[in-house]
């Protein structure tokens, strides 16, 4: 059935788009849908904010860490809209969020001279405060202990180091006939047993072939094989 409509006849399809333009529960589903995909689309923004990597160093005592990896960002302390939006004040560094368990954390005075190469990125360690997992502090510098274990290990290196250094000089210095001489004796070798053995072969089979001949002419002839003839 047509509806007519300020003198314009409108169809089938025009009187359903027609009342799904007139229907609450339509618009209503509209609002939804873009106010999911908002959400879903300033979060993926923001995520992408979250572009250094970052080694949290936890302590489990007597000197021993666990260090578990996540990213961080710069974001203003100011948010809106869900903390999807950032609506000003100072720039803070906080930590990715995991998805639905934690919020961000803050990495307390942090700046840029705190950076690390890690995985060939600019990075942050930072090291979470014993008592309060929430605070967390930059590591802008180390100091390596137990470094005298080097001098233990070094001579084993040093030792295999030099012997491949010989190696390579020695094989360095080598003739192409010293170098392959062994390959090349194999080879030749091999292949005197193959034409050796051809010609056994080809001997053995020409002797039975004389033999069958001689035992052939003889019994045309009418006279009887000697027993002494194999």
């Amino acid at each position: 059935m047509a509806i007519n409509l300020g003198g314009i006849s409108i169809g089938g399809v025009g009187n359903m788009v027609l009342g799904w333009a007139t229907s609450i529960f339509f618009w209503a589903f509209v609002l939804v849908l873009g106010f999911g995909v908002l959400i879903v689309a300033l979060t993926f923004k923001r995520n992408r904010r979250f572009e250094f990597p970052c080694l949290e160093v936890i302590s489990l005592g007597q000197g021993k860490i666990r260090v578990q990896n996540t990213w961080c960002g710069w974001f203003r302390k100011k948010k809106i809209f869900f903390g999807l939006i950032d609506a000003g004040g100072e720039e803070e560094l906080i930590t990715k969020p995991k998805f639905m368990t934690k919020k961000s954390r803050r990495i307390l005075y942090a700046s840029s001279t705190d950076y690390h190469d890690i995985n060939g990125k600019r990075g942050i360690i930072c090291k979470r405060k014993d008592d309060d997992p929430e605070v967390l502090v930059p590591l802008n510098r180390f100091s390596v202990q137990n470094i005298s274990l080097l001098s233990t290990i070094a001579p084993a290196d040093y030792r295999d180091a030099a012997n491949k250094i010989l190696e390579d000089k020695r094989r360095e210095s080598l003739s192409w006939w010293d170098e392959n001489k062994t390959t090349i004796l194999m080879i030749s070798t091999l292949a005197f047993c193959i034409i050796a053995l051809i010609f056994i072969l080809r001997f053995a089979q020409g002797e039975s072939s004389a033999w069958r001949d001689a035992l052939a002419n003889q019994c045309n002839s009418g006279l009887a094989p000697s027993p002494n003839v194999p």
